[in-house]
This record gives C-alpha cells, sequence and structure tokens, in this order.
C-alpha cells in the first residue's frame, strides 16, 4: 500500500487517512515515540520510523546506503524541510561534539564567531557570524551546501 494512501502529511506530522483498527480514527495524529527520541508509526504488525516514512512519502524510496538526517538535531521535528539525506559516514560527522564555532573578536569585531567543519582530515573554516546561532547553523547545514 502507498504511504499517500495510509497518511496525510502536515507541519512534520502523520495523520491517518484509513482505519487501520478500532481504536483508530481517521485523522487523528499517527504514531508516537518509540525509541531513542524518535517518533514512529506502525501499520502492516511492523513500527516504521515516522522520519523515513516521511522522506519517501515526499522523495520515494530512500537508497541503500543512505540515511535520513535531522538537519537541527531534533529527532522528533520531522518537517520535511528538516530532513535531508546522508551516507551513514556523513550522519556520524553531524553527531560530533563539537559545537562548530569558536568566539574570535580579535579577528571580526562585527562578526566575531567564526563557524568551522572538520571532515576528512580537513578544516574548512564556513565564515564569520555575528551571533552564536548563525555560525552554529552554518555549521549544521555543512553538508546540505555541499
Amino acid at each position: 500500500m502507498l504511504l499517500n494512501n495510509l497518511f496525510e502529511y502536515k507541519d512534520g506530522k502523520l495523520y491517518w487517512k484509513v482505519r487501520k483498527a478500532n481504536c483508530v480514527q481517521i485523522g487523528q495524529e499517527a504514531g508516537g515515540k518509540v525509541t531513542h527520541g524518535y517518533m514512529g508509526v506502525r501499520f502492516d504488525g511492523k513500527t516504521f520510523l515516522a522520519h523515513r516514512v516521511i522522506w519517501e512519502m515526499f522523495n520515494g524510496a530512500i537508497p541503500d546506503g543512505l540515511q535520513i538526517d535531522h538537519i537541527n538535531e531534533v529527532k522528533d521535528d520531522n518537517r520535511i524541510e528538516n530532513l535531508q539525506l546522508v551516507t551513514a559516514k556523513q550522519n556520524q560527522q553531524r553527531r560530533s561534539n563539537s559545537r562548530g564555532y569558536s568566539y574570535c573578536k580579535a579577528i571580526n569585531k562585527v562578526r566575531p564567531y567564526m563557524a568551522y567543519k572538520g571532515t576528512n582530515y580537513k578544516l574548512y573554516n564556513l565564515g564569520y557570524y555575528g551571533t552564536p546561532c548563525g555560525a552554529y547553523m552554518a555549521n549544521r547545514m555543512f553538508f546540505i551546501n555541499r
């Protein structure tokens, strides 16, 4: 059965289009928290991660060897604009403990936060930002912009 026939997507959440059980109402939010903070939905006797279901509703099957990553690292934020297709290596690199920026007012007084990303044994300077938030987001968007 096609996922678009089962679910309606709205603002990062899935809603039932059909009654799969007596306890399910059409229009009711589907699923809930399953493991490690991820959202999941259950149908056809199996539990599926909601972010994977949403990706496939919009983009088709996930190619072998690729994963779906939450750009803002919030595991239950399944808005399609917050999901990206990455390799396992890229996904691991995004999970680094580094905050991805440093404060260096001596270099740039107007934009004192330098964003950077280290990957494949290289360090990339991503620019200077006026706020820590701007530098952090530049770091987190690194793989999208590549």
